[in-house]
């Protein structure tokens, strides 16, 4: 009786070990002749809501032959049709390899013929899909009745913008403005002409530093609040005042009462060079002209730049020199003079 339940038990354990191993061998079988794939959709973009044909590409590990298959399914909201031209050629050999049946989000391309040239071009599949905005899966699976080396594998096709990124950014507009010397080694505001004699022309001289992102660029206006004088204001023409210099008149000479200013534009950082005003009989481009005086002139135009500019050197900053000179009938005393300037950006 011991010897018969111990050769069940070991019959058992046979047989076990057995099963385990053909399940084994089933497995490992079915591992080695399964092969993902990479796959090729063109295009594999789309757009939303409209059928749009693509061909479906891949190279299988072994031909095909006849009553083999591939079954492409697409994801739920794709809509599967077949082109206007079938599929009847798979492998691009010249000769009908089957044809395809549709159902549902499934193309199914049945094989008629034996293939001789997909495992070297590959088998293409012209499949019209419509779908609206989205990135959906389209997958495949072959089925290869005589040497169940079945390949497998899938890939996404883009519908309309779903897979773009719109990246956004904000640039804040950017306007300084400030007054440095002519070495630009310090800020001013002050312009000192010095001692005024007859016999010699007094100059002084800043340098105006405008920085903007405008890629317009900007306007400089020049206005004063009356004459370089001793007492009372505007273009009064007495022995109080230094008379401005007459515009178009040449340059400032000794011993010619007259006092107006020269501007150097010079360029903007891009290195385009700045427009000079003329504005009203006020030419800045001439070596000495007028400065205007409120409520006689009004605002004018010193020069515009057209172009961004980062004033980081001195040659993107305008220069704006004085010069004055009086005669032997000019009034002894201090004499004054506020220049004001305006910035705006073409923003």
């Amino acid at each position: 009786m011991r010897t018969a339940v111990k050769n069940t038990v070991v019959l058992r354990t046979v047989f076990l070990f057995f099963s385990v191993f053909l399940l084994a061998l089933f497995l490992l079988h079915n591992y080695v002749y399964a092969a993902g794939k990479s796959v090729t959709i063109t295009p594999a973009s789309l757009a939303s809501s409209t059928p749009t044909e693509i061909t479906y590409q891949y190279i299988p590990s072994t031909e095909f032959g006849i009553g083999d298959s591939v079954t492409i399914t697409a994801a739920t909201g794709v809509t599967v049709s077949d082109c206007s031209t079938s599929t009847e050629d798979a492998d691009g050999d010249g000769t009908n390899d089957g044809s395809a049946l549709i159902l549902s989000q499934t193309y199914t391309y049945l094989f008629s013929a034996a293939t001789t040239d997909a495992t070297s071009t590959g088998v293409t599949f012209c499949i019209e899909f419509t779908a609206p905005t989205g990135n959906y899966s389209i997958t495949f699976m072959d089925d290869k009745a005589i040497d169940a080396n079945n390949d497998f594998g899938g890939t996404l096709i883009y519908v309309g913008d779903a897979n773009d990124v719109t990246v956004t950014a904000q640039v804040q507009p950017i306007l300084s403005f400030v007054i440095r010397n002519a070495a630009d080694s310090s800020s001013t505001n002050t312009c000192n002409l010095g001692v005024l004699t007859p016999a010699s022309v007094s100059e002084c001289e800043y340098r105006l530093k405008i920085g903007t992102n405008s890629s317009s660029g900007y306007i400089v206006n020049i206005l004063s609040d009356g004459d370089l004088r001793k007492s009372g204001s505007g273009d009064v023409v007495d022995s109080d005042d230094i008379d401005r210099v007459t515009e178009g008149s040449g340059s400032i000479i000794a011993g010619t009462e007259a006092y107006g200013i020269e501007l150097t534009g010079n360029s903007t950082s891009v290195g385009t060079p700045v427009t000079e005003g003329t504005d009203s009989g006020f030419n800045y481009s001439n070596d000495d002209t007028p400065i205007p005086i409120t409520g006689v002139d009004g605002t004018k135009t010193l020069y515009i730049a057209t172009t961004p500019n980062d004033p980081t050197t001195t040659s993107h900053s305008a220069l704006v020199t004085h010069r004055a000179t009086i005669d032997t009938g000019t009034h002894t005393g201090n004499y004054q003079q506020i220049v004001t300037y305006t910035v705006t950006a073409n923003f």
